[in-house]
């Protein structure tokens, strides 16, 4: 059996439920309109929500013939940390509560740089997430350097 939320000790996981029902408490009073970003790590199923955002996305650009199948997510690192955000996106969202381990984000490049020394987890930045098709995305012209973009994996635990 799987376990819902992986917590080592009672305090923590106690946090964690207060802060996921404050999310989710404020997302079905207010609206999707309000929601500057969302707590990526808050979700027990966070695929799922990943998901609905490329079906959102997809049938905003019905006009354009979008196909769920041709459609890839996209994201971008945003300079600003969650407070700074101002507002909400037209298409995608912002999420927030990645961590990255080893390494760390360099704000001014944009950039993954070697951690800090006795630093292994480090906060990232907000991240812009939406959906687009490969064709859109090449006409974009991202310049994402020599060895093109970096894809990641995302881990839950």
């Amino acid at each position: 059996a799987e376990i819902s939320w992986l917590m080592p000790n009672l305090g923590g996981w106690f946090t964690g439920l207060t802060e996921r029902q404050n999310m989710l408490n404020g997302w079905l009073e207010n609206g999707r309109s309000v929601m500057k970003a969302y707590w990526l790590t808050g979700f027990t199923n966070a695929q799922g929500f990943l998901t609905g955002m490329r079906q959102e996305v997809t049938r905003q650009h019905k006009k354009d013939q979008w196909a769920l199948d041709d459609v890839i997510s996209h994201t971008e690192v945003l300079q600003v940390d969650l407070e700074r955000i101002k507002d909400v996106p037209e298409e995608g969202q912002n999420i927030y509560g990645l961590f990255l381990e080893g390494s760390r984000w360099n704000r001014q490049m944009s950039s993954l740089e070697e951690s800090e020394p006795k630093k292994l987890f480090v906060s990232m930045p907000a991240i812009y997430v939406t959906a687009t098709t490969a064709r859109d995305l090449k006409n974009m012209g991202v310049n994402y350097g020599p060895h093109g973009p970096y894809n990641s994996a995302v881990y839950k635990y």
